[in-house]
């Protein structure tokens, strides 16, 4: 056996991680935040990051990104509010959620990468991403507007 010959050995073994759920890919979750905002993003990462078996740190990262996405969307739509103007709301709503996706893809991309050399497939986030779209998005814009009324 040569040299040559060791540098063609897989470093890295074929066998999947043990996990109960497979992740979704961190990429994938620019669409919740963009249609979502931050609560929609903040609640699948966490998840995702769960089934990653991402630290406690990297977690609380999120989290907390997540609660200063929202308090940040909230404190600029009360600056914006004009009774009835156009207020960027929804673009305040997409750029909080791009901001929690960042910190979720940092923390998730090394282990999400490590699990598809492995030989991991990810699960589709076509249906848990279009729940949380409505369902926690449509839950934020009522805050929102609540917020803004008030």
């Amino acid at each position: 056996m040569t040299v040559a010959d060791d540098l063609f050995t897989p470093t890295i073994a074929p066998a999947a991680y043990e996990v109960r759920r497979p992740p979704w890919r961190p990429q994938s979750l620019i669409f919740p935040a963009a249609f979502g905002g931050p609560t929609a993003v903040t609640v699948l990462a966490l998840v995702n990051g769960r089934r990653l078996g991402v630290s406690r740190p990297a977690h609380l990262a999120v989290l907390g990104t997540g609660l200063a996405g929202l308090v940040a969307r909230l404190t600029i739509t009360l600056a914006f509010f004009d009774d009835g103007g156009n207020r960027p709301v929804r673009l305040i709503g997409a750029l909080a959620g791009g901001l929690v996706w960042l910190v979720a893809a940092a923390t998730q991309k090394r282990l999400f990468r490590a699990y598809e050399l492995r030989g991991g497939q990810p699960a589709s986030l076509w249906l848990p991403g279009l729940g949380a779209v409505f369902v926690l998005g449509s839950a934020e814009a009522v805050l929102v507007f609540l917020v803004a009324v008030a």
